[in-house]
């Protein structure tokens, strides 16, 4: 049986391959494999610009921060934390704030002593600021610490002066609106202790722990 050579075409010895249609379709082959493989590198580059966020100074980023008129009194003064909005944490986030969702991926929460502010640094722009100044107290009782030191919660923490007073009314409303979750059960007259690692809110005349909130 003679041998068929499938690349020449029937009644001519013209190899196919050296007919335009055929450069022609390699050509657009070629085109096509160039163009799913730039879109390809495109959806890499973003999947790995969600699996690893973008580093950011910390001094450029409280300069950001404090150059705001709301937050000049704060400039030099370092936050006690600064916690970045993610995949990961955002359901936890969400139970203590309300009113958070998924926009507020990628912004950041930060905790003075007297405010907590959510913001956005990639925009330069505050998306929530509360307040957590108390008013001036009288003086403790004497007893105070003593009690409050041999709770469990406090372990670690003895030594450390924290910042804070007796919740009133105006204030415990905000930060329950806020944060409902971590002031659910306080109530008027319960102290909020800011401590660098943790907050308590002690109920001195009942001698209880209300809540106790890790903060790193």
């Amino acid at each position: 049986m003679a041998r068929v050579d499938i690349f020449r075409s029937a009644g001519s010895s013209e190899s196919l391959f050296s007919r335009p249609i055929y450069h022609y379709i390699l050509i657009i082959l070629v085109l096509a494999t160039l163009t799913v493989s730039i879109i390809s590198l495109m959806r890499i580059n973003e999947l790995k610009k969600t699996a690893t966020p973008k580093t950011v100074s910390i001094e450029d980023f409280l300069k950001k921060l404090t150059s705001h008129d709301e937050m000049k009194s704060l400039v030099g003064i370092a936050p006690l934390n600064i916690i970045q909005i993610n995949n990961a944490n955002y359901a936890n986030l969400q139970a203590q704030i309300s009113g958070l969702d998924v926009s507020f991926i990628g912004n950041y929460v930060v905790q003075y002593t007297d405010r907590i502010v959510v913001y956005d640094y990639d925009n330069d722009k505050f998306r929530g600021i509360v307040s957590l100044q108390q008013p001036q107290q009288g003086q403790l009782p004497q007893d105070f610490f003593e009690k409050l030191n041999k709770h469990s919660e406090l372990q670690g923490l003895q030594n450390q002066q924290p910042v804070g007073g007796q919740l009133d009314a105006a204030s415990l409303n905000t930060l329950k609106q806020q944060f409902p979750e971590v002031y659910a059960n306080a109530k008027v007259g319960d102290f909020l202790l800011r401590y660098q690692t943790r907050l308590i809110i002690y109920d001195y005349s009942r001698d209880a722990i209300v809540n106790a909130v890790n903060l790193g």
